[in-house]
């Protein structure tokens, strides 16, 4: 009977002291990240059956459980992988935002100082300082697209280093979540849970999920594989799989994430990379920087080519026609920029070299294009909306094809069925965008022609100089000449006149004349009012002297209002629109990122409510234990003292 009442004695001492073990982990262990409050699990035995019925045999441990509930965990998993996207997208957004929305050395009073100097020239058109000044702000205008362009490459150039840290990081936890699952499977044989090594893989999981939004699946013995983007396979048991970065077979410039498998690498799209920092970093590049860095080098250009053309459509202080302010890399046939950047994709298997040019930069959009062959047609895909055309190969053998103010033709070779061609129509522009004008004379403030009326005319007809339309075009006569061309304007009757060129001696058909009309010929328009009487003339001709002149220069400042961006808006515009739109993304990013950061904490307390360590009741736990140790050890004391008495009774 004593040695019954020690065995049970001594079973309360094990299972105080292994409660107590316990317990102390669980204090000790209270600030490790992930780590789940430990209990231990109880029962007695079988009792022993007796002539006075059964026993009990004391007490014995079964198991050391963790506290864990798999939903919540899970809850905090999704929860860090958002919280960790819209942090990192923020974080970057913020960037660019401080970049283009800079209230004093942004584009915008670049681009006002330079037409406030366009304004000086056109009141004094013959004063040097004033060219001089245009010209300076001119560079300063180009200096500031070139740093803003600089400081976006550079974003760039950070992300792609940035891609590579975070596949790095995502591979070695994966691999030691493969190493966990191996120990744990082993481990699990014994029939008992090891659970300081499920709670680091737990947190693993979370802290991958920082990274990337991973599935994990819980498979028999106790490992678990982890998947992510469309179910590619991370971690099978104790083997991991490898992420690496590679560039793109559209474009080389641009890194991509590939799963290695088997030797091969197969690029993922980036829609199945979702959650955590990758895909953060992913759509900030996709939805904000290749957007900003397109849209800055749109107006840049934009704001180049149509001052240029408006600049050719005047005449400088030395009576000669005016030359390009702006100097970038044009289509030697055709005079228009030329395409920024057409990348051969690495697929491809025909041997055709893609070309082309920027017909109309009033229609040109922000957006990159794809063209591609599928053995039938080519086609034309505009990506910033997924919008197709389709050309026939007869009409891309003909000539050039496109849409938006571009213009492709294969210059050699032949496009095999799956070729494609990765078409950026400004990349780069800023980069090789600079004044070429330097001396101030060159500056072309006249107008190209100026009317003039004989005093033998008798009507009392009244006229405005001529202005040049840019581009040069006229709707309504045009015998074939240049701009500058004598032309006469003779009046057959008081509501009626011919249009002569004197250079071709081609006079046009009558044209009925009413007050405040325009007319138009050979590129440039003028407004005529008033009576004229039959025979008077207007005579158009080339303007020689042109010092005070500061038409084409009135002109020029002009175009800050007009609506050449898009086709809708100005340059100033455009820009303000870009300037918006970052703040928008970065102003709802910061909103998300907020809502997240809660979502989070709340799913972290929530998991914590039923795994964290609670000090105050672990300490509870102690003196439990405790007095659980005492009565144990006082039962063996009354054990050993009940035996001595009955050795005693037998002496």
């Amino acid at each position: 009977m004593a040695s019954s009442i020690f065995g049970i004695g001594v079973s309360g001492l094990n299972a105080a002291n292994l409660g107590l073990t316990v317990t102390g982990h669980n204090i000790v262990n209270g600030s490790t990240p992930g780590y789940s409050r430990q209990n231990i699990v109880q029962s007695a035995p079988y009792p022993q059956s007796t002539g006075n019925g059964f026993v009990g045999l004391g007490v014995r441990v079964d198991d050391i459980r963790r506290s864990f509930d798999q939903f919540l965990t899970r809850n905090v998993q999704v929860a860090q992988s958002q919280a960790s996207y819209y942090n990192e997208l923020l974080s970057h957004l913020t960037e660019v935002d401080n970049i283009v929305a800079d209230p004093t050395a942004g584009v915008t009073p670049a681009l006002q100082n330079f037409f406030s100097a366009m304004q000086n020239v056109a009141t004094n058109p013959s004063s040097t300082p004033a060219r001089q000044a245009l010209l300076s702000s001119a560079q300063t205008l180009v200096n500031r697209f070139q740093v803003f362009d600089q400081r976006l490459t550079e974003l760039r150039d950070n992300l792609n280093g940035e891609l590579g840290n975070t596949v790095s990081s995502i591979n070695a936890i994966s691999k030691q979540i493969a190493q966990l699952n191996n120990q744990i499977a082993v481990q699990g044989g014994s029939g008992h849970p090891p659970n300081d090594l499920l709670d680091q893989r737990d947190e693993l999981v979370k802290q991958l999920n920082t990274f990337v939004k991973a599935t994990a699946t819980t498979q028999q013995d106790g490992s678990i594989n982890i998947f992510i983007g469309n179910g590619q396979s991370l971690v099978v048991g104790n083997q991991p799989f490898e992420l690496g970065v590679e560039p793109s077979p559209s474009d080389p410039q641009r890194m991509s994430v590939v799963y290695k498998q088997n030797n091969n690498l197969v690029f993922l799209p980036e829609s199945q990379l979702t959650g955590g920092k990758l895909q953060g970093l992913l759509d900030f590049r996709s939805k904000t920087l290749d957007t900003a860095q397109s849209s800055l080098n749109q107006i840049a250009l934009v704001t180049a080519q149509t001052l240029n053309t408006q600049q050719r459509a005047g005449v400088d202080l030395t009576g000669a026609m005016g030359t390009g302010m702006f100097g970038f890399n044009t289509d030697p046939t055709t005079g228009a920029p030329t395409l920024g950047q057409v990348y051969s994709n690495t697929a491809n298997t025909g041997n055709a070299q893609l070309g082309g040019y920027i017909s109309d930069v009033g229609k040109l959009t922000s957006s990159n294009y794809e063209f591609a062959f599928d053995g039938t047609n080519y086609i034309l895909t505009r990506q910033s909306d997924k919008q197709k055309t389709v050309f026939t190969p007869a009409q891309v053998a003909a000539g050039p094809v496109g849409v938006d103010g571009l213009q492709l033709s294969i210059s050699s070779g032949n496009m095999a069925a799956g070729d494609r061609f990765n078409i950026q129509p400004t990349a780069g522009f800023i980069r090789g965008l600079s004044v070429s004008m330097t001396e101030p004379s060159r500056v072309a403030a006249a107008g190209a022609v100026v009317a003039a009326a004989p005093k033998t005319n008798t009507g009392s007809l009244t006229y405005t100089q001529p202005a040049t339309t840019v581009p040069v075009t006229d709707a309504t006569w045009k015998p074939g000449a240049s701009l500058q061309n004598p032309v006469t304007i003779n009046f057959t009757s008081p509501t009626s006149f011919t249009i002569t060129d004197t250079v071709t001696g081609v006079t046009g058909p009558a044209q009925a004349y009413t007050p405040g009309m325009t007319v138009s010929a050979n590129g440039w328009s003028m407004k005529l009012d008033g009576t004229p009487a039959t025979g008077d003339v207007v005579n158009i001709g080339p303007n020689t002297n042109g010092d005070a002149d500061g038409r084409n220069a009135l002109a020029m400042a002009a175009l800050q209002t007009q609506k050449l961006v898009n086709g809708n808006v100005s340059y100033q515009d455009a820009y303000g629109q870009l300037v918006s739109q970052v703040g928008v993304q970065t102003n709802d990013a910061k909103i998300m990122s907020d809502a997240q950061d809660t979502v989070l904490e709340q799913a972290t307390d929530a998991r914590n409510s039923v795994s964290g360590v609670n000090l105050d009741e672990e300490a509870a736990n102690l003196l439990r234990y405790q007095q659980a140790y005492q009565a144990a050890s006082k039962v063996i004391q009354i054990a050993q003292e009940a035996f001595q008495s009955i050795l005693q009774i037998a002496n």
